[in-house]
């Protein structure tokens, strides 16, 4: 991995005020300590002389950026003081793009906007009608018209796209979606999975967890049960609940083959999560999925498209596009996963993220809060991906895993860096 030695991609959160109540968003899951606040335009000052470096800056993080009263005059500002070819762009739900923002925005040198859409339900048309207190597409359609109509005087490229996060409730629709998405100037489409804060949140998601390997294995021991008139997943199951006292030999045999198989190819196995997985659906995912493919490439959309199931060679995004992350108090942290005190969920159960500071752009400049020693470990040793394998674990999650909220403790690899149920480094998770 590249060492940087400045921020190349810095997220701004101007704001973790939210005009939407997403019941998918960690703003509101149990366990979340996220205070309602706005970044002073002073305190963005003070980022000037790392942005002259930057590549791009990402003006959102929790919160809806529309909702700043200062955006526009933030993004002319950094614009003054960055590269002619580094780009500023935000996430929004759009709907407070109105069309004299909009020519706000694109005026002051706006490079990209993607706009959330998501939790979507079939309406009686083609249109679409999102889940109570979810994502508007009446104010996206909106909000793209807006920015249609100031495309026309922009000085500079203006990209627009759409975000979607799959669900068992919306995949579906994405083929429909990415069609009509093409009728209204979107450039690109992210499509990621949800990140399970609860119970609910955990059913909805499409992502497996497991690695493709150990996937694969299990399939292949599930091939071999049925050729033998076995049930694997219920063996498995009868397995798991009485330690193998009551399995009958062939089951016990074919379970004990594949988890000396996965020793052998040092594959970790949670044998649970596993039994979940089921081969139907992940083919008509793939279909579906091909689908919106192949209408992305129709209408000239760039679609990016995340992996069902976790990567083998895991590692981090934000180490490698040398990412910062401020808040709104001008508090730095490394990564998304770590900007804010959350709980989320990890093989059923729920675990308590604390958010890591390494200094403050009030205190000192950016690029010397980077330098910090501290700052400097956590980011060679998450570099050295050698992340524990907390999602496939059989043994999974451990105490420490879920009480660890403040002293940072070494993970069962001796890391200290709690990337092992980091959802971004599985691979299922995109952002802007």
């Amino acid at each position: 991995m590249t060492v940087s030695t400045h921020p190349r991609k810095i997220y701004v959160e101007l704001t973790t005020r939210c005009n939407l109540q997403c019941a998918m968003c960690v703003k509101h899951a149990p366990g979340s300590f996220i205070a309602e606040k706005d970044m002073e335009l002073s305190v963005f000052k003070r980022l000037a002389p790392a942005l002259s470096r930057a590549d791009s800056l990402i003006l959102n993080g929790i919160g809806e950026p529309l909702l700043h009263h200062d955006l526009a005059r933030m993004i002319r500002l950094a614009r003054k003081g960055m590269a002619t070819g580094a780009t500023i762009g935000f996430q929004s739900n759009g709907i407070l793009l109105d069309a004299a923002l909009a020519r706000e925005l694109t005026d002051a040198g706006l490079d990209t906007i993607c706009f959330s859409l998501d939790s979507l339900e079939r309406g009686g048309s083609c249109d679409f009608v999102p889940q109570s207190g979810g994502h508007s597409f009446t104010g996206v359609k909106r909000a793209l018209k807006n920015l249609d109509r100031a495309k026309g005087r922009c000085r500079r490229p203006l990209s627009i796209g759409l975000e979607t996060i799959l669900t068992r409730e919306n995949i579906e629709d994405l083929p429909e979606l990415v069609k009509w998405a093409g009728g209204y100037g979107v450039n690109y489409i992210i499509t990621t999975h949800l990140i399970p804060y609860d119970k609910a949140t955990e059913e909805s998601t499409l992502f497996n967890p497991n690695s493709r390997t150990g996937v694969d294995l299990y399939r292949k021991y599930s091939v071999l049960s049925r050729a033998r008139g076995i049930d694997f997943t219920k063996a498995v199951a009868h397995y798991r609940k009485y330690v193998g006292t009551r399995s009958d030999s062939q089951s016990l045999q074919l379970i004990r083959d594949m988890t000396t198989e996965a020793r052998r190819r040092d594959i970790r196995l949670n044998l649970d999560s596993l039994s979940e997985c089921h081969a139907g659906q992940e083919k008509d995912i793939a279909a579906i999925m091909a689908a919106a493919k192949t209408v992305a490439a129709t209408q000239g959309i760039d679609i990016v498209v995340p992996p069902f199931q976790s990567l083998d060679d895991r590692s981090c995004p934000f180490l490698t596009s040398g990412a910062t992350f401020i808040a709104p108090s001008g508090d730095v942290m490394p990564c998304h996963f770590l900007w804010h005190t959350y709980s989320c969920r990890v093989l059923n159960e729920d675990i308590h993220v604390q958010k890591r500071v390494y200094g403050n752009i009030l205190k000192q400049p950016l690029e010397s809060v980077w330098q910090e020693p501290d700052y400097v470990a956590f980011r060679k040793e998450a570099g050295q991906y050698q992340y524990s394998s907390c999602w496939n674990c059989s043994q999974g999650p451990c105490g420490t895993l879920v009480n660890d909220d403040h002293n940072y403790a070494n993970d069962c690899y001796g890391s200290n860096v709690p990337c092992g149920h980091c959802h971004w480094s599985l691979g299922g998770v995109h952002c802007l």
